[in-house]
């Protein structure tokens, strides 16, 4: 007689205040983001959104703190608490649009990648490796990253 075959996979229960061990493990990485993107000198503003339990985090650069010339520049954080935690840091600006990735990508092998936008809808992408295992490790990282990339352009 054989056995029926598992699938691995998370169940989560619903929790009495509405989340799931899923949403809380993703604020608490989310909350490391915004911590680390607050002690960095080019963020003027990061916060969670929503403000109850974030699914992701928007901050407020200065860029020219680099000596880099632009008016305004934002960066958007989202984070999945998988095994291997998915993630997306995406930098935004009037004229350029970058960002580094942990996530599945039809355009990349492997899950880890940088994408810079090269026209209105495309996008040009290229697998990397990140160094980093924490949330914040990751977060000071990818800000090494763009501020090597921003000195490039």
């Amino acid at each position: 007689m054989s056995t029926p075959q598992r699938t691995c996979r998370r169940e989560y229960r619903q929790r009495v205040d509405g989340g799931t061990p899923f949403s809380s493990d993703r604020h608490r990485a989310l909350r490391a983001v915004i911590d680390a993107l607050r002690r960095h000198p080019v963020v003027t503003a990061a916060r969670g959104q929503p403000p109850s339990t974030f699914t992701e985090v928007s901050a407020t650069l200065a860029p020219h703190r680099w000596g880099y010339d632009t008016a305004d520049a934002t960066l958007r954080v989202t984070w999945q608490p998988l095994d291997q935690p998915e993630f997306a840091f995406h930098y935004s600006e009037d004229s350029f649009d970058c960002g580094w990735h942990r996530e599945p990508n039809p355009h990349v092998d492997g899950d880890a990648h940088y994408q810079e936008r090269v026209g209105t809808d495309e996008y040009r992408y290229e697998p990397i490796r990140f160094d980093g295992e924490t949330a914040p490790e990751l977060t000071w990282e990818v800000m090494e990253r763009l501020r090597k990339r921003l000195d490039g352009r």
